[in-house]
C-alpha cells in the first residue's frame, strides 16, 4: 500500500469541514479534483471513508478512526515544518550572541549597527553576562557564539582569537598622575583603588602585579562590572586598572586613560559550540568586531 500525501491532505480537509466544495477551496483545487483524491484514497485503503448525502458528506466509523492517526501524523509534520522554518531563518542569518557586559554595552552596539547596514534582514539576539556564563551557555548550544575571556582548554567549545587588548589605568581627568604617559604599580602606592571583583584571569594577573610591587594597596571599592567604577572615577573617587572598552566609552566625560605596565593582556575570544560551525552572517559580524578591536588598541 502506497498512500499519497495529497490524498491524505484531501481526506483531512473533507473530514474537518464535512463538505467537498469547502475542502476543495481550502486546498486551492476544484471540487471534482478533491473528490477524485478521496476516491483514490478509498481504493488504496480498501474501505469507504465517506457516505455522500445531499448536504455534503458524512464520515464513516472507519474514517473517524483513520482520522485520529492522520491528525497525529499532521501534528508531526507541523513540528517538522516549524523546525524547517527555524533552520531557514537561521540560514538566512539569525544570530544569537552571548558576550561580556563591557563588550555588550560599549562595543557591540556600533558593530551591530555597522553589520545591519549590510545585512538589514538579520535578527540578532544579544545576552550580556560574565565570561564563565558565556562559556557555559555557548557550550550548551544556547547561543551561536560568545565573546569572552576563556581558558584555552575549555570543554565543549571551539574558539577564534581576537586582537589582544591591554588593560589600562583609569584616572580622574585632572589627577596629578595624568602627567605620566605610563602608570606603574609603584605610582599607585596608597592611592584609592576601585577594582573589579569578578576574579577573572585578567583581574588575578592585575592583583599579582600590584602585590609583587610591594605597595600599600588601598582598595576602596570592588564592583562586578566596570561601568560603576568608571562613573565613580569620573567623580574623583579613585583610580583603577580596567579593560579598555568601558573607559573609552567614558573618556569624553571626565576620565583620563593611561598605559599600564607591566602589561596585562585581555585576550577576548570568539567561542562557539564544538559541533556547530559558525554561519556566514556570524563570520561577517566577527570580522567587523576584529577590525574594531584592532582600532581600539592602536
Amino acid at each position: 500500500m502506497r498512500l499519497n500525501l495529497r490524498q491524505i491532505e484531501a481526506f483531512r480537509y473533507v473530514y474537518q469541514t464535512g463538505n467537498m466544495t469547502t475542502a476543495a477551496d481550502l486546498m486551492g483545487i476544484s471540487q471534482p479534483a478533491i473528490s477524485r483524491l478521496v476516491r483514490d484514497l478509498e481504493a488504496e485503503v480498501g474501505f469507504r471513508l465517506f457516505d455522500r448525502t445531499r448536504s455534503g458528506v458524512s464520515a464513516t466509523a472507519d474514517a473517524t478512526e483513520f482520522f485520529r492517526e492522520v491528525d497525529r501524523s499532521f501534528l508531526g509534520l507541523d513540528r517538522l515544518a516549524k523546525v524547517a522554518g527555524e533552520l531557514r531563518r537561521k540560514r538566512a542569518g539569525d544570530i544569537r550572541i552571548a558576550a561580556t557586559v563591557a563588550t555588550s554595552f560599549y562595543l557591540l552596539p556600533d558593530i551591530i549597527r555597522q553589520f545591519r547596514s549590510k545585512r538589514d534582514g538579520v535578527r540578532i539576539s544579544l545576552h550580556a553576562c560574565a565570561s564563565p556564563e558565556v562559556r557555559e551557555r555557548v557550550s550548551l548550544q544556547q547561543f551561536d557564539f560568545g565573546i569572552a575571556v576563556v581558558p584555552a582548554d575549555a570543554p565543549g567549545i571551539k574558539s577564534l582569537d581576537l586582537p589582544v587588548l591591554e588593560t589600562v589605568c583609569v584616572l580622574p581627568q585632572h589627577h596629578p598622575l595624568t602627567r605620566k604617559s605610563v602608570i606603574r604599580p609603584a605610582d599607585l602606592d596608597g592611592e584609592p583603588l576601585l577594582m573589579i571583583s569578578d576574579y577573572s584571569l585578567t583581574h588575578q594577573q592585575i592583583m599579582r602585579n600590584l602585590e609583587a610591587a610591594g605597595i600599600s594597596l588601598n582598595i576602596q571599592l570592588e564592583s562586578t562590572f566596570s561601568a560603576p567604577i568608571c562613573d565613580l572615577i569620573r567623580q574623583g573617587e579613585g583610580l583603577s586598572i580596567l579593560e579598555p572598552v568601558t573607559p573609552r566609552a567614558y573618556e569624553k566625560s571626565g576620565l583620563a586613560i593611561r598605559r599600564f605596565e607591566p602589561v596585562v593582556a585581555l585576550e577576548l575570544k570568539v567561542i562557539y559550540p564544538e559541533n556547530r560551525p559558525l554561519s556566514e552572517p556570524a563570520l561577517d559580524l566577527i570580522d567587523i568586531l576584529r577590525d574594531r578591536l584592532a582600532a581600539l588598541q592602536s
